[in-house]
């Protein structure tokens, strides 16, 4: 299987961000009525959620969520060797979104920069190569950087999805750190990879025509939409997660109740309960963010820490995180953090208004 030992690397600190733009699932009820929203917070959990305003980007929230982790974690910019953005709502089609928050961010030239393309299991995938950049140079820190606007990519008459998805932004910070180590577990399935699919935009079907039409599970999209089985990525999360967690535990040779908590990505309630007792792990060590924030993709770990841990006294937690979906992809990683260093969610309606322009226009 593959599996990474990052040895003398640790999360310094860890900082989120959402719109200040809240959105209630019943607020859904004058267009599907009352008995489907209901319906949906009882399968799902979600309550809330924050959608990104229209000028918001997944780099503009990203970029937030930085700027407070550096107000609040005094780390020379000169010395952060690698900035990475997990997304995939990115700004431009190109260049990559990185390389505009390594100018808004203000960091060096030295500082190798790189969008990848990962949704749902874009934390620990994230992290991981992260930490592999600093395991094979002199480094001495690196930003990972999560940003994403899946709600602007969802039909709004779609109700299997459109009171799912909430835009967020996360930011971590990676430290040399003598006797810390990160060990990742990551697996994929691209078999499987029309389970989670936006067929339109992309270099394979650029322009499409825009006409809706109705799909197998009954909602009406266009090819610009998002489409989700939801059947199949139900049954892949309460089956692949659970064994990917038991196999990454054996490797690491430890057992579910040495870690203080298990953050795993925020899909909906009732997975997040089939893995739970698959896993045999203690529901209070598993905390929830969904029911506030709704599913934010690959920033649903962090945001779910910085939600539990943001405003809480000084104490070191062991944390072992899944994050899985889109691709199909899907990772079990832990770590140590000092709860100091996770901050508080924050709103932000900012937005980068020079980064709409005319190319040649200066």
């Amino acid at each position: 299987m593959p599996f990474f030992n990052n040895e003398n690397i640790s999360i310094a600190a860890m900082a989120c961000a959402v719109p200040d733009n809240l959105v209630t699932v019943d607020s859904f009820s004058n267009a599907f009525g009352q008995e489907v929203t209901e319906r949906f917070t009882d399968g799902t959990g979600i309550k809330q959620m924050y959608k990104a305003l229209p000028e918001q980007t997944a780099g503009d929230i990203a970029y937030a969520a930085a700027e407070n982790l550096m107000e609040h974690y005094p780390v020379d910019k000169d010395k952060i060797g690698a900035l990475i953005l997990v997304t995939q709502s990115p700004d431009y089609r190109r260049p990559a979104t990185a390389c505009v928050l390594q100018k808004r961010l203000g960091l060096s030239k030295d500082c190798a920069v790189m969008d990848i393309g990962l949704g749902c299991s874009g934390f620990v995938y994230g992290l991981q190569v992260a930490g592999s950049l600093m395991a094979s140079s002199d480094m001495e820190y690196a930003m990972l950087l999560i940003g994403e606007t899946a709600s602007k990519l969802v039909n709004p008459q779609d109700k299997s999805i459109v009171m799912m998805y909430g835009d967020a932004g996360a930011a971590v910070l990676l430290k040399r750190e003598s006797g810390n180590n990160i060990k990742t577990l990551l697996r994929s399935d691209g078999s499987k990879y029309e389970a989670i699919v936006l067929p339109a935009g992309g270099f394979r079907d650029m322009n499409p025509s825009h006409e809706i039409f109705m799909c197998s599970d009954g909602n009406e999209r266009s090819l610009y939409d998002i489409f989700m089985d939801g059947t199949a990525v139900f049954s892949f999360s309460i089956n692949e997660i659970p064994v990917a967690i038991k196999d990454y535990l054996e490797v690491v040779g430890k057992n579910i109740e040495e870690f203080d908590v298990i953050a795993l990505h925020q899909a909906n309630r009732f997975i997040l309960k089939q893995i739970t007792k698959r896993i045999k792990a203690k529901t209070e060590k598993v905390p929830l963010s969904l029911d506030r924030y709704g599913n934010t993709g690959g920033i649903s770990i962090p945001l779910t820490l910085c939600d539990k841990y943001g405003s809480t006294d000084e104490e070191v937690i062991k944390v072992l995180a899944s994050g899985f979906g889109i691709g199909l992809s899907w990772g079990v990683t832990s770590f140590e953090i000092d709860t100091t260093n996770i901050y508080p969610v924050i709103l932000t309606s900012d937005y980068y208004a020079e980064g709409k322009f005319m190319p040649g226009e200066y």
